[in-house]
């Protein structure tokens, strides 16, 4: 071990010993029969994963998943905030908390879609969607490793007593493309590289804030690229309602158990993997209930609208016009329709224009308390 000297604000000098990682592009790992089991569960569940033929219930999980990676590191809002900021306009008042979300969803979004394997340069494209705009991080520190000394845990001034001090920055370039080496290969089971991925991005922790929801992108990026899977595993719900269970076993991993945080996370695919059938049907079956409450069938613009609600769950007229490129008119005489057949009600938007105005929105309530519900499922 390498010690370091800190001197904090307050002056006080001590010594350090930050984490000294070896590389892993090459690593074998022997596991024990408890967890090659709860690998090869996770395996043939994620050969379960539903096709997911209506692209809603997708956006569904791509907002479950980011939703549930903020919880974890304790950003968090209620769906309607959320979904207000995806449709805000440049002239609405701003939400920070709600587009700190809606950053984790784009930065989602695409490490899903990146192509398979990643390079060190798709990770600082994440962070950068993740974090732009950040209050709290200078432009220079987004989609950037740190170039200082982070730890995590005990005193806020420095690493004393800190419950894990990441490697030393000069180590951060060189480890995260060993990381890359390893995320790369195809000789692995992917579950087991997805999350021993994860962990590893969590050991060396590159950025000055961010790097549990970009480990976390980590993880459906390889389970996209080698598996070509719909959508994300939605394994940061499980985790954000047990985060102590989450947490106690990375450290595990930190301290050299690969093994015990191997298995938790396998069975965490498990977990999460029934709670996506689950919500599949139950947003299914809503859709298909309103479908039978409207008079509007086949391609109408009404019926387009209530296929769609899962991908765009708060809308007005504007954005049906633009969406499905009809007159305005057109698409209000929809709206209407739908809030007479009971299947939307108007409700005010929450944020005003600069002229204090607040736009006047449709949205279906059940789909809404749907959204509410289905993270702490």
């Amino acid at each position: 071990m390498t010690t370091y000297t800190w001197t904090d604000l307050l002056g006080r000098s001590y010594d350090y010993e930050p984490h000294m990682a070896v590389p892993i592009a090459n690593l074998q790992i022997a596991t024990t029969e408890a967890t090659t089991f709860a690998i090869a569960e996770a395996s043939r569940t994620l050969g379960t994963v539903p096709s997911l033929p209506e692209a809603g219930i997708a956006a569904v999980l791509y907002r479950s998943e980011s939703s549930a990676s903020s919880i974890i590191e304790d950003i968090m809002v209620g769906p309607r905030r959320i979904l207000e900021a995806e449709v805000a306009r440049q002239d609405e008042i701003r939400d920070p908390i709600a587009e700190r979300i809606i950053g984790n969803l784009e930065g989602l979004r695409d490490a899903f879609v990146t192509p398979f394997p990643a390079t060190p340069e798709d990770y600082l494209r994440w962070h950068r969607l993740l974090m732009e705009g950040h209050p709290r991080l200078e432009p220079h520190q987004i989609a950037a490793y740190r170039t200082s000394q982070n730890w995590i845990g005990g005193d806020p001034y420095g690493p004393r007593n800190a419950a894990f001090i990441p490697p030393p920055p000069e180590d951060v370039a060189p480890l995260i493309e060993d990381l890359a080496r390893y995320t790369a290969r195809t000789d692995i089971a992917p579950v087991v590289q997805a999350f021993v991925a994860h962990a590893r991005f969590e050991v060396i922790h590159p950025f000055v804030d961010g790097n549990g929801r970009v480990g976390r992108m980590l993880i459906q990026h390889i389970l996209s690229g080698r598996l070509q899977i719909p959508a994300p595993v939605p394994v940061s719900v499980p985790w954000s309602n047990h985060t102590d269970s989450y947490i106690n076993n990375l450290r595990a991993f930190q301290n050299g158990d690969m093994d015990r945080w191997i298995e938790f996370a396998a069975m965490s695919i498990v977990d999460a993997i029934q709670w996506m059938h689950t919500v599949e049907h139950r947003v299914s079956t809503l859709i298909t209930s309103l479908e039978q409450r409207s008079r509007s069938r086949g391609n109408s613009v009404a019926a387009r609208v209530i296929r769609d609600l899962p991908t765009h769950p708060l809308i007005d007229a504007e954005t049906v016009a633009n969406r499905y490129e009809v007159s305005h008119q057109a698409a209000h005489e929809a709206l209407t329709r739908l809030s007479e057949d009971g299947v939307l009600g108007e409700r005010s938007f929450s944020r005003r224009t600069k002229a204090g105005r607040p736009r006047r929105m449709f949205a279906n309530t059940d789909l809404i308390n749907l959204l509410s519900e289905i993270i702490t499922m």
